[in-house]
């Protein structure tokens, strides 16, 4: 008798389950960043100086990481004096050759000698080319020692320390910009709307809303939902990556933006 009023609970649980509807299931939120990164190292070097560290905020542009500069800069040195020695001559050759030319025009000098000249030019021009584009590489390996931020945001994840030798490709740390959120859920498919609707959300006992940024182009045929992810202004910095809330409903008057 027992076993069967079990049984009898479990049919009528299930019963209730499979008759309710969507909308008695509230959708469950995650917040990303709405943009991130993994910045790598693009010379091999020393780390020499963070300026920002995990959870620091920091604007475009600015300065996250240092390198020890010290043999980049003394091989621009290098080069950029290579290229003022190979300027000096081809400056040189220049001048014999046109003064070779003239005499040449006035039947002193042999045609043989001219072409010697003017060869001595366009390999001088050749090499200059070649040294300059090595002043170029140089100068930009100089550059590549100080990392900056290619958006504003705040370190998420530092993977290298200070006065680590690390590789071309290596790692650096992950940045993400939160101050827009993306709110990703799983809705039903009778439930979709349409780019730019208003949705509203609760997360962690408070009221907020966003518009759907992206709607993922293929459904999931066994739950017969679709993702989607609406952007979220978090100016104040009061929601953080990875909390988790839920969809209220579609907000009052609300539709694609214009």
């Amino acid at each position: 008798m027992k076993t069967e009023r079990f049984f009898g609970i479990i049919f009528l649980c299930a019963a209730f389950l499979c008759c309710a509807s969507a909308d008695d299931h509230p959708v469950k939120v995650v917040l990303f960043p709405y943009r991130e990164a993994i910045l790598v190292s693009q010379i091999d070097g020393t780390i020499r100086q963070y300026f920002f560290r995990a959870g620091q905020h920091f604007k475009e542009g600015d300065c996250l990481l240092a390198f020890d500069d010290t043999p980049f800069r003394l091989e621009l040195d290098r080069v950029t004096a290579r290229r003022q020695e190979i300027e000096v001559q081809l400056k040189l050759a220049q001048e014999t050759y046109l003064s070779q030319k003239k005499l040449f025009e006035q039947d002193f000098q042999s045609k043989l000698e001219i072409q010697k000249r003017e060869a001595e030019v366009e390999t001088l021009k050749a090499r200059l080319k070649g040294v300059q584009a090595d002043c170029a590489e140089a100068a930009l390996r100089v550059g590549y020692c100080r990392r900056k931020a290619p958006f504003a945001g705040r370190i998420e994840q530092i993977m290298c320390r200070e006065h680590e030798t690390v590789r071309t490709g290596q790692p650096l740390f992950r940045i993400i910009y939160d101050r827009e959120l993306l709110a990703v859920m799983n809705i039903p498919l009778g439930d979709l709307k349409p780019v730019g609707t208003e949705l509203a959300f609760v997360f962690d006992k408070k009221r907020y809303t966003g518009r759907i940024h992206e709607i993922s182009p293929q459904a999931d045929h066994r739950s017969g939902t679709i993702e989607i992810k609406a952007l979220v202004s978090n100016a104040e910095g009061a929601l953080i990556c990875g909390m988790t809330g839920e969809l209220v409903k579609t907000a009052p008057g609300s539709g694609p933006s214009r």
